[in-house]
């Protein structure tokens, strides 16, 4: 059952709406303005599970949300496209032109930019130095990447043994313990004990 609400788009669509339900118009509407960017700029791609890929970004929100009780709006809607720019056409300029600068510079601080036809080897020579931007960014931005950590590492369990991701999840957790909790420890308690429960 719990497989299933975490797999289920419809599921999580439904919570995050019930949730801006909650919130003052026009908050509720700029929420619903960054869930269509990202439901659009994400349409056709999937997750390694098999699942449509804005439910991660959704994921990724309701628990800046549900678990952490944080409703920032600008923070919500930088979840909501914080792997907008890497995967479409999407550009920080157009997010700042529509969402402000603090969501735009959130987006920003969340996205890897890639060299072209990089390469796996040059990927993981990268990832110091990107742990280490995200270490010395502000608590705000830290949060969202957490939070988009801790999603994926929930979904390790759903990835098919069959696909080719799968042999990376053994190196996905030793940068979890490398790189990731030491970031955690020093952002938010209940954040690091979450994540903490991935690194045996």
């Amino acid at each position: 059952m719990l497989e299933d609400k975490f797999l289920n788009l419809e599921y999580q669509r439904t919570k995050f709406i019930r949730f801006l339900d909650s919130l003052p118009e026009k908050e509720k509407a700029r929420a619903l303005k960054a869930l269509f960017w990202a439901e659009q700029g994400h349409q056709n791609q999937f997750r390694d599970s098999g699942v449509l890929y804005i439910i991660h970004p959704l994921r990724s929100t309701l628990i800046l949300v549900e678990e952490l009780g944080i409703q920032d709006n600008r923070m919500l809607c930088a979840s909501l496209m914080h792997d907008l720019v890497e995967d479409s056409g999407y550009t920080i300029e157009h997010i700042e032109s529509q969402f402000g600068r603090e969501t735009a510079r959130l987006v920003k601080g969340a996205t890897r930019t890639r060299p072209e036809n990089e390469t796996e080897e040059e990927k993981l020579r990268d990832k110091p130095k990107k742990f280490k931007e995200i270490a010395e960014s502000d608590k705000n931005l830290r949060l969202i990447k957490l939070c988009d950590i801790l999603d994926n590492m929930r979904a390790m369990e759903y990835i098919p043994e069959t696909h080719i991701n799968y042999p990376k999840i053994s190196r996905w957790k030793n940068e979890l313990k490398e790189y990731v909790l030491p970031i955690a420890e020093n952002t938010n308690e209940k954040l690091y004990n979450l994540l903490s429960q991935f690194s045996d």
